[in-house]
C-alpha cells in the first residue's frame, strides 16, 4: 500500500480545505483508499488508518480524517472491520488526541467500544454462566468445540427466520458443532415455545438478568450470532446463516471453494459503483456473462465456480430494487440452469440452496402484481391538515392504500435501518401531501397473531427488513426494496 500517495495529498491540501466543507476531494480520496484496503487484515487497516491520521498536521483536517475513517469502519457491513473503528476510538477520541463532533458522540464512541472491545474477531471468547431449560447453570462457550451463540428474543421477526436457517443448517449433520441459543429476554413461557424453531440447540437465558453476556458479547440488537472456535477464539461475529456456513467450510476444509470473501464483496461493489445510478439489471448481467465467458467459456470451470458464487453472495446483501430484479434471471441462468456444473455437496449447500431461497423470494409479489388483500394492524402516515389526521391505527386492507405515492413498510424493532427508514417516513409526509405509508410492525404482529405473521412472512420477501413496496392507487406495484 502506498501510503505515501494519499499523505502527500493531506499536505498539499490542507491550506484549502480549511476553507472548504466538507473536503468533497479528500473525502473521494479516502473513499478510493477505503476500497484499496478492503479485506486487509484489521490490524494491517488500522496501521494505515493512524498513518493517514497522523499525517495531518491542521488540526481541523486530521479531525475531518479521523471523524470520516472511524464512521466508515463503524457502518461497514464486512466483519471484522469494527475492529479497527474500535481502534480508532480508542486510539484517537477516546484518548484526547482528536475531538469528536460533539460530547453525545463522544458518549457514543465509548458505549460502542465498551461494547464491542471484547468480542472482537480473533479474541478469547468472553465466558458466561447462563441457565438451561432444567435450571442448571451452563458456561458457554465449551471448550474443544466449535460453538455457535445465537442471541435472540421471541417477539423478533427476523430471529424467527433466522432460526429456521440455523436449524436446517444443523440439521444437515454436515458440521461437528454446538449450538447454544440465548433467548435474551424474561418471558418464560415465550421461551419455552420459541424453542421449538430450532430443536437442536441448547437453549438457554437468563433470568437474574447478571451474567453480563450482553456487554461482553455487545448484544444491542437482535438476532445476533457468533462462531467460536475450539481454542476458545472468536472466528466470527455479526453472523447471519449464510455467513456462518461460509466460515464453517473455511475450518472444516481447506479444499473447499469459499464464497463471499469480504475482499472479493468489496470488488464487486466497486465494480458497479462505476455505473451510479443508471445501474441496471442489464448492467448486472452483463457483469455476469462477461465473468462466464471468460471462465467458463474458457474451460475454467473452478474459476467460473467462484467469481459465479461471489457475485450471487454479493447480490444477497444488497438492499436496492435492482440487484433482487438481478437475481431470478441471473439463478436461472448460472445456477439452476448448469446442474452439471455444481454437483458436490459444498456447492449445493453453499451456491445452489441459496441461489434456489433467493430466486423464490424475490418472485413473490412482482412488480406489476396486485398487493394481495390481507387485513393487518398497521399505522398509516400522511401529511395532517384540517380536514384528516396525520396518524391513524387500526385494520388496514393493504389494498386500500390510495396514496400518490403510496408505501408499505414492513419493519422490526431495533433495527438501525428501519429506524433511518422511519426517520425517513416522517420526511416524505411532510413534504408531500398526496403521499400514504402503511407501517407494518412485524415484531407486534407475530406476538398478537402468529398466523397472521406467518402469512406475511410467506407472502412477502421479509428475510431483510425494512421490505418496502410502492403501490399506485389501485393497489398495482411499482416498486420493491424501496430505499426511502
Amino acid at each position: 500500500m502506498k501510503k505515501w500517495i494519499l499523505a502527500a495529498l493531506l499536505c498539499v491540501l490542507s491550506p484549502v480545505l480549511r476553507a472548504q466543507e466538507p473536503y468533497p476531494e479528500l473525502g473521494a480520496k479516502l473513499e478510493e483508499y477505503f476500497t484499496a484496503l478492503a479485506g486487509e487484515n484489521p490490524t494491517v487497516q488500522s496501521a494505515e488508518c493512524d498513518f493517514i491520521i497522523e499525517s495531518c498536521q491542521d488540526s481541523l483536517v486530521r479531525q475531518y480524517v479521523a471523524l470520516k475513517v472511524y464512521n466508515h469502519y463503524l457502518n461497514s457491513r464486512i466483519m471484522g472491520d469494527d475492529a479497527v473503528a474500535v481502534h480508532v476510538a480508542e486510539k484517537w477520541f477516546l484518548s484526547g488526541k482528536v475531538a469528536m463532533a460533539s460530547d453525545e458522540d463522544l458518549l457514543n464512541a465509548r458505549i460502542f467500544t465498551e461494547f464491542n472491545k471484547s468480542s472482537l474477531i480473533g479474541s478469547k471468547a468472553p465466558s458466561v454462566t447462563l441457565t438451561g431449560v432444567d435450571g442448571e447453570p451452563v458456561s458457554v462457550p465449551a471448550a474443544g468445540t466449535y460453538n455457535v451463540l445465537y442471541f435472540y428474543d421471541t417477539a423478533c421477526s427476523t430471529c424467527r427466520l433466522e432460526s429456521t436457517r440455523l436449524s436446517e443448517l444443523v440439521a444437515s449433520g454436515k458440521y461437528e458443532m454446538t449450538v447454544y441459543a440465548i433467548y435474551v429476554g424474561a418471558d418464560a413461557a415465550a421461551w419455552e415455545k420459541f424453542q421449538a424453531n430450532l430443536p437442536e440447540a441448547v437453549h438457554l437465558w437468563d433470568p437474574s438478568e447478571d451474567a453480563e453476556w450482553q456487554r461482553a458479547y455487545g448484544v444491542l440488537k437482535t438476532p445476533s450470532m457468533f462462531l467460536i472456535g475450539p481454542d476458545g477464539k472468536i472466528l466470527g461475529r455479526g453472523l447471519d446463516t449464510p455467513a456462518l456456513r461460509i466460515l464453517l467450510n473455511q475450518a472444516y476444509s481447506a479444499d473447499s471453494s469459499v464464497y463471499g470473501d469480504s475482499g472479493q464483496l468489496a470488488r464487486y461493489g466497486q465494480l458497479f459503483s462505476v455505473y451510479g445510478d443508471t445501474l441496471s439489471v442489464n448492467h448486472i448481467l452483463q457483469v455476469a456473462d462477461y465473468l462466464a465467458e471468460r471462465t467458463f467459456g474458457e474451460g475454467e470451470i473452478d474459476a467460473f465456480k467462484q467469481v459465479t458464487g461471489d457475485l450471487l453472495y454479493y447480490l444477497s446483501n444488497q438492499r436496492s430494487e435492482v440487484y433482487h430484479d438481478a437475481v431470478v434471471p441471473f439463478v436461472k441462468k448460472y445456477i439452476t440452469g448448469l446442474p452439471d456444473v455444481w454437483t458436490s455437496a459444498d456447492d449445493k449447500a453453499q451456491v445452489v440452496s441459496l441461489g434456489e431461497l433467493m430466486a423464490e423470494l424475490t418472485s413473490r409479489t412482482p412488480v406489476g402484481s396486485v398487493v394481495p388483500s390481507i387485513t393487518v394492524p398497521a399505522t398509516l402516515r400522511q401529511k395532517p391538515c384540517l380536514f384528516r389526521k396525520g396518524t391513524k391505527e387500526g385494520e388496514f386492507d393493504l389494498t386500500s392504500l390510495k396514496g400518490k405515492p403510496g408505501y408499505i413498510v414492513f419493519y422490526t424493532r431495533g433495527c438501525s435501518l428501519c429506524e433511518e427508514t422511519l426517520s425517513a417516513v416522517d420526511k416524505l409526509v411532510d413534504s408531500n401531501y398526496n403521499a400514504k405509508v402503511l407501517l407494518i410492525d412485524m415484531d407486534g404482529v407475530l406476538i398478537d397473531n402468529p398466523t397472521l405473521g406467518t402469512q406475511l412472512l410467506d407472502t412477502f420477501d421479509l428475510a431483510g427488513m425494512p421490505f418496502v413496496l410502492q403501490v399506485d392507487k389501485k393497489g398495482v406495484i411499482q416498486h420493491r426494496y424501496v430505499i426511502l
